[in-house]
């Protein structure tokens, strides 16, 4: 399991003006939800944040909040993801953030990015692929969320390309439809001949 860490510090203060004055500090108000629990408001380092948000998980992030109080008293951790950010529609930074908190041990739905890689038959002949999904949702433990989930596309034929041909990673369980869309490759109108070149021998489109 990986997290990344991040110092986090209970605020008495709720509302928006308790907000603009954690922003005047430099801060970033943030609110913690967890099932069956009241939410608890918490101020973060905005840089903190931004090296969590930007790196290669995004906001799939497993975060791992050190809480203290306003004197600096541990108050222990606790593991979140992000559920929401809100961002200043002009200079592109975080205004608050809201969090859940998960447990380790039992799987989350998250959507992860879908990436293709290699060049298909298809391609080579002259299809154009088109990606019809950037995202597949899944189900899996908060530690094990990939980054992307990766489809080579250089034995796809010309067609539809569905959810059920693409191979979860470990610990990794689809969630959409087996029948989903996911990418299309089709000839260029006109070009049948190169379309039955594509298509293996056999096979009815």
């Amino acid at each position: 399991m990986t997290s990344f860490s991040m110092p986090a510090t209970f605020r008495a203060g709720h509302g928006k003006g308790a907000s603009r004055r954690l922003r005047a500090l430099e801060k970033v108000p943030a609110v913690v939800y967890a099932k069956g629990a009241p939410a608890q408001s918490i101020a973060i380092e905005p840089k903190v944040l931004a090296k969590a948000l930007l790196g290669p998980k995004r906001r799939n992030q497993l975060i791992e909040l050190k809480l203290s109080d306003e004197a600096g008293a541990d108050k222990g951790s606790r593991f979140v993801l992000v559920r929401e950010v809100q961002i200043h529609p002009v200079r592109r930074h975080a205004l608050h953030v809201d969090f859940f908190e998960v447990d380790v041990n039992l799987p989350v739905t998250v959507k992860v990015p879908l990436e293709t890689v290699g060049k298909s038959k298809a391609v080579t002949a002259g299809a154009k692929l088109q990606i019809v999904l950037r995202t597949l949702n899944v189900r899996v433990k908060p530690g094990q969320i990939p980054e992307k989930i990766i489809y080579d596309t250089t034995e796809a034929a010309v067609g539809v390309v569905r959810a059920n041909a693409i191979t979860m990673p470990e610990g990794v369980v689809l969630l959409d439809s087996p029948e989903l869309p996911v990418l299309s490759l089709r000839m260029p109108r006109g070009d049948k001949a190169a379309e039955e070149e594509a298509t293996p021998a056999g096979k009815k489109k």
